[in-house]
């Protein structure tokens, strides 16, 4: 009988790995319209920044992955500087890196496709970059209210921030408007540890984000989204 259960248990764990595993095609078995292209562009500086392109088939949530094949490439404009994006470690997903853009600098991306439909309407511009404030050290999570500010702020773009460390639960917060300041209430970042919470390093990712638009001959859950990046950290008193 344990013998059998061990059996069940072990052909269920390898369901599950086989499940959660990445698959990978080539584009020359896809059409446009089932190509889902998740553009993103990252700026994680004033003044340069990332295209990150993952093409999959099946929607935005899919673990099927497209390598491109046959002639089809992925080209990206910034303001008047042209690259082709390059394929990373992983099938499927391609990058381009930028220099000398700001704010507002028009971003575009097409998929070219000699044997298929090319889809080259997929853009969008850079929000502004901003600073991140360092919050205070040493402040109490059960105890004390916690400020973080950022400059400039004022824009209609969307903020959020995430909040991780050894100590707490990952927490991730997204105020209504970009207004400079976003206060945490006492006890917002629950602490690991039961009863012997720690004093540790948080870390704290805040982006500014905006979306653009991607090119209806794509999968419909395809999208195009700019982003400004910026990270710091702080200790944390329980």
């Amino acid at each position: 009988m344990s013998d059998n259960r061990a059996l069940v248990a072990f052909g269920l764990l390898s369901l599950l790995v086989v499940g959660c595993s990445k698959e990978t095609t080539s584009s020359s078995n896809i059409k446009t319209g089932g190509i889902a292209a998740l553009i993103d562009v990252y700026a994680d500086t004033d003044t340069t920044a990332k295209v990150h392109v993952e093409l999959r088939v099946g929607g935005s949530s899919s673990n099927t992955y497209i390598g491109l094949d046959n002639g089809d490439q992925l080209i990206a404009t910034a303001d008047d500087q042209t690259k082709t994006l390059t394929t990373t470690d992983d099938v499927g997903v391609y990058e381009a890196s930028f220099s000398g853009v700001g704010a507002e600098s028009a971003f575009s991306v097409v998929l070219d496709r000699p044997h298929d439909t090319t889809a080259p309407d997929n853009s969008g511009t850079l929000p502004p970059p901003f600073t991140l404030d360092k919050p205070r050290d040493d402040l109490s999570r059960k105890n004390d209210e916690l400020e973080v500010t950022w400059s400039p702020s004022g824009s209609d773009d969307g903020m959020d921030f995430k909040f991780d460390g050894d100590c707490i639960f990952p927490a991730t917060k997204s105020p209504l408007h970009d207004s400079g300041s976003l206060t945490l209430a006492k006890g917002t970042l629950e602490s690991t540890g039961g009863d012997m919470p720690k004093a540790c390093k948080l870390s704290l990712d805040a982006q500014r984000s905006r979306s653009g638009s991607a090119d209806s001959a794509f999968d419909s859950e395809s999208y195009f989204r700019l982003h400004q990046r910026r990270s710091t950290s702080f200790v944390s008193a329980p």
